[in-house]
């Protein structure tokens, strides 16, 4: 009696393991496929995507699904057809109305905005947090909404965001002196 329960002590942990080992190895081929990348922006973006099947395991909130979408479902050729970097791009110098903003949010912050934009359309989520697409296509999402409280956002109203203290965003309006936590969407 004795000797079986130390083998099912013994194998116990065992279970758990190759469940464990089963996520990381998925997690790890997904990475891998996103090697294929070339620009790092992107490239990054798609390792990003690639976690969420362990954070459906620890039971941790989503990725965004424009970071799921990037990790290709099967090993792409070498000859796949991504955007080369940003640096070797030919037109670097003049960037497109909708290039995403260089991230440069640190642990404290900067003063100079990424965005300055007008806002293309205002919509509010069941927890009264502002979702707002500017102009030039980039959607951000209030993330210190107080319930019952809607921040007086109005289409055509000129917004900048910048970056906060530890790695956040700050939404400011020519309206509204506040300034209110948003986490970019797309």
């Amino acid at each position: 009696m004795k000797k079986r329960l130390y083998l099912i002590a013994m194998a116990y942990p065992l279970l758990f393991q190759s469940a464990l080992a089963d996520t990381r190895d998925d997690v790890w081929a997904a990475m891998q496929r996103c090697q294929a990348i070339a620009d790092d922006r992107t490239w990054l973006e798609c390792t990003y995507g690639a976690k969420q099947p362990m954070r459906a395991k620890l039971g941790l909130p989503p990725a965004p699904d424009y970071q799921q979408r990037l990790v290709p479902s099967q090993p792409l050729p070498a000859s796949a057809n991504f955007p080369p970097p940003r640096a070797a791009s030919a037109s670097a110098s003049t960037p497109s109305p909708r290039a995403a903003p260089k991230p440069r949010a640190s642990f404290l912050g900067d003063a100079s905005p990424i965005v300055v934009s007008t806002l293309a359309r205002v919509q509010y989520d069941d927890q009264d947090a502002f979702i707002v697409t500017l102009d030039n296509g980039q959607v951000w999402r209030q993330v210190n909404a107080e319930l019952g409280r809607k921040v007086p956002l109005r289409k055509g109203s000129r917004v900048s965001i910048r970056p906060g203290v530890l790695w956040s965003y700050n939404l400011t309006s020519e309206e509204d002196p506040r300034f209110y936590k948003v986490e970019r969407r797309s």
